[in-house]
């Protein structure tokens, strides 16, 4: 670990320990786990599919496609290219060690198995905020942005990642989620550059009345 991630992790996670932030962390990390979440992201996706016609139909598709190929770049290939010990393994492993004493872990019981780079919680989130950005067109566009940050600083925090982890994280999230726009936009513009040349050849070799 680069000593830059060093200290910028002891700031964030062991410096910056507090009771309020060890309760309401935990909770906000796991929201997708969360029955009610999933129930209201849930209702928010069929009333998009609902009243909001096309473009609430593209961003439904976009949000899933974005996130999922989001969180299968970082877990299947990623991690596996880069098989980074997470901070609370390390703590686990050696507890006595000083290069480790640092390290402040919020719910051992909780710390994933999977490597730790890069942060799939920011890849999804940034994803997910990226493709809301995009789509909004009012000037409070840049709060989306806020789902990720607060996420992946929580990942921090709790010693489930090192500020590296989460940094990659949000660039994959970014680059994915930018990847499925521009490429459903070309698709998109393409389909109807298609849709028209076939309906001026079929209007062409029509008869006249």
């Amino acid at each position: 670990m680069a000593p830059l991630d060093t200290v910028v992790f002891r700031v964030l996670n062991w410096n910056a320990g507090n009771p309020v932030c060890d309760r309401v962390f935990p909770v906000l990390t796991s929201l997708h786990q969360q029955v009610w979440f999933a129930a209201l992201l849930g209702l928010a996706a069929a009333l998009a599919l609902w009243r909001g016609g096309r473009r609430g139909r593209l961003w439904v598709a976009a949000l899933v496609i974005a996130v999922s190929m989001s969180d299968v770049l970082c877990s299947r290939a990623l991690k596996r290219m880069a098989p980074r010990e997470r901070p609370c393994q390390a703590a686990m492993r050696a507890q006595a060690d000083t290069a480790v004493r640092h390290i402040r872990v919020v719910n051992p019981q909780r710390c994933p198995g999977s490597p730790s780079f890069p942060s799939n919680h920011a890849s999804n989130t940034m994803a997910a905020g990226f493709v809301c950005w995009w789509l909004t067109r009012r000037r409070w566009r840049w709060a989306w942005f806020l789902l990720p940050l607060v996420i992946g600083y929580t990942r921090i925090y709790l010693g489930y990642h090192y500020p590296t982890d989460v940094l990659a994280g949000w660039v994959v999230g970014a680059a994915t989620a930018a990847t499925v726009l521009v490429g459903g936009r070309w698709a998109l513009a393409r389909s109807r550059r298609r849709s028209g040349g076939n309906a001026r050849t079929a209007s062409a070799a029509s008869p006249p009345a």
